[in-house]
Parts: C-alpha cells; sequence; structure tokens
C-alpha cells in the first residue's frame, strides 16, 4: 500500500525536477552570466564594443537547454562566446525579439546576433549541433 501511494510522488518529482533541470543556465553552460534586457545589453555591447548573443526560447518546451548546449558543445566555442558577446535569453515574448522572429516557428531556440547599434546581423536556430555552431561563431569572429 505504502508503494501505490509513493510511486505517484516519486514520478510527479522527477517530473518537476526535469522541467527545472531544462532551463538554459549560462554560468554553468559558458560560466559567464546572461542578461535578460536586450536594450540593457546593447547598450552595454555600444561601450563594450561586443556584439550582443541572444537566445529566445519557449519557456514550455523542454528541450531548449538541450538546443543551445549542443550549439555551445565545444570548448573552444564557449571561449569565442566569452571573449566576443554579450548573452541575453529570454523568450519569444520579448519585444526586441518578436519583431525579427515574427514568422518563425518557435518549436526551437532561436539566436540572434545583435550589431553594437542593436541592429540584427543574423538569425537562426539553436538545433545545430557542436561542429555547426563551433563554425557559426568562427564565422562571426573571424577565427
Amino acid at each position: 500500500m505504502k508503494t501505490t501511494f509513493l510511486l505517484p510522488i516519486l514520478l510527479l518529482t522527477l517530473g518537476i525536477s526535469q522541467v527545472q533541470a531544462d532551463t538554459f543556465d549560462s554560468r554553468a553552460v559558458l560560466g559567464m552570466t546572461s542578461g535578460v534586457s536586450v536594450d540593457a545589453a546593447v547598450k552595454r555591447g555600444k561601450a563594450d564594443n561586443k556584439r550582443v548573443l541572444v537566445f529566445a526560447l519557449d519557456d514550455k518546451k523542454t528541450s531548449n537547454a538541450f538546443h543551445i548546449k549542443g550549439m555551445l558543445e565545444f570548448e573552444e566555442t564557449k571561449k569565442l562566446v566569452k571573449e566576443n558577446f554579450l548573452i541575453v535569453v529570454t523568450d519569444f515574448k520579448n519585444k526586441n525579439v518578436r519583431d525579427h522572429l515574427a514568422k518563425e516557428p518557435t518549436d526551437r531556440p532561436m539566436y540572434l546576433l545583435l550589431n553594437t547599434d542593436g541592429t540584427l546581423a543574423q538569425k537562426g536556430v539553436t538545433a545545430m549541433g557542436g561542429a555547426a555552431g563551433n563554425k557559426l561563431l568562427k564565422d562571426w569572429t573571424g577565427k
């Protein structure tokens, strides 16, 4: 009888921890914190002469962290991000993201690369894997 009662509680607990564990944590993945304000990051990027890399995601989807971590899989890629970009993690509802992604599907996280003046340089889906992510970052940085 105890086992019958405890099993649903255990399954519920595992389900809740899975949802929480799938949130993208830039500190854990990159060793740096991410911002949540695109406007603040653009202002700081202009002052620091760094472009802004925005990850837009749907908080209700459970594969967000998986796709972003896959894009940033290699240590070399992470190093390029830390040295050259400011990171913002936000959702698709953000007004600064919504206009750029109006007609894009939101089933997977997207990236937006913003120039130091806040204009869009490039956008795409983060579901690309480590090799493609590394190549993309090398293209962006010229390294």
